[in-house]
């Protein structure tokens, strides 16, 4: 069945971010996040008495189970932690950036990375003007 539906409300500023972290951590969108929180309260509901909601299943029942040795497994978990995502998800989020070709970087990666690129452009700066002066003649010092 095809979502097209809208739900619309207005939130506090501190729901917002807290939402727009939620989602954040977990890779998805605020939208997804906010879905699967509505279908989590809906089905509970529905269990305390409310009419049984028939459950939508989506492309993500696709599941993978795989065996890990156990120091690989360390391994996954101490990457996992370091960008602060379950063990699981961070593994979803390598598989599906290989079969799309993403290269996704953590947010924390990706202000270093651009810290890196802006600093090694002010060394190359840096010699440039270095190396002007030594082909015109002057000294390092003068």
């Amino acid at each position: 069945m095809a979502a097209d539906a809208l739900i619309q409300c207005r939130v506090t500023p501190e729901i917002k971010a807290l939402v727009q972290t939620l989602a954040q951590r977990d890779q998805i969108t605020e939208s997804a996040l906010i879905k699967q929180l509505l279908e989590v309260v809906l089905r509970s509901s529905a269990a305390g008495g409310l009419s049984r909601l028939a459950p939508q299943r989506a492309a993500r029942d696709v599941r993978l189970y795989l065996r890990l040795d156990p120091t690989d497994g360390l391994l996954l978990n101490e990457r996992a932690a370091a960008r602060g995502m379950p063990a699981a998800t961070y593994v979803a989020v390598l598989v599906r950036s290989h079969l799309r070709n993403l290269a996704p970087l953590p947010k924390q990666e990706l202000v270093a990375l651009r810290s890196a690129v802006a600093e090694l452009g002010a060394i190359g700066r840096n010699l440039n003007q270095i190396a002007r002066a030594m082909n015109q003649g002057q000294r390092g010092g003068d």
